[in-house]
């Protein structure tokens, strides 16, 4: 008996192509997902940092100016944010506002922690770092980071992410 044999065609068959064209769409969407959470994570923490670094420039403009920044501002030195953030640039690493910065800009406002009268700074956050998932981390962390939604927090520290200003205790 001769047995005739079939051609047989190596290759894929349409649907094993579609499946793994699923898989691979799938895992590529989880992927996105995971990499705009960690962005928004590291945004949060420069914000942070950044405000530290302006804590710290203020501590050095006092020693250097023989006054803090709002006293300046009160004698009107500083007729604006902008003014009072190029006086801090000399301060810093690199700048915050302008085309090189990544924040609308630089206040300094009074307020009370309980009874307690104290200074703040705050950053007006613009760009990337004014997107919800950046407050949202932000919210996150504003107790351990000691970040404030308002001068006048309440004494706990809070972000409640409705601000456009996100404020830390200067001095």
């Amino acid at each position: 008996m001769t047995k005739i044999m079939k051609a047989r065609k190596s290759g894929f068959t349409l649907v094993e192509l579609l499946i793994v064209i699923m898989i691979i769409a799938i895992l590529a969407g989880m992927t996105m997902l995971a990499t705009g959470a960690a962005i928004d994570g590291a945004e949060a923490a420069r914000v942070i940092n950044d405000l530290l670094s302006m804590k710290a420039a203020a501590i050095m403009f006092c020693l250097d100016e023989g006054h803090w920044p709002d006293e300046a501002a009160g004698s009107g030195a500083f007729n604006s944010a902008s003014a009072l953030a190029r006086s801090f640039d000399r301060y810093t690493d690199r700048p915050l506002l302008g085309g090189a910065g990544r924040y609308a800009s630089i206040q300094i406002d009074s307020g009370n922690l309980g009874s307690t009268p104290r200074t703040f700074i705050g950053l007006e956050l613009a760009g990337n770092t004014a997107k919800a998932g950046v407050r949202q981390k932000l919210r996150a962390s504003a107790q351990n980071s000691g970040l404030y939604g308002t001068p006048a927090g309440g004494g706990t520290p809070m972000y409640d992410g409705a601000g456009n200003v996100v404020w830390t205790v200067m001095y």
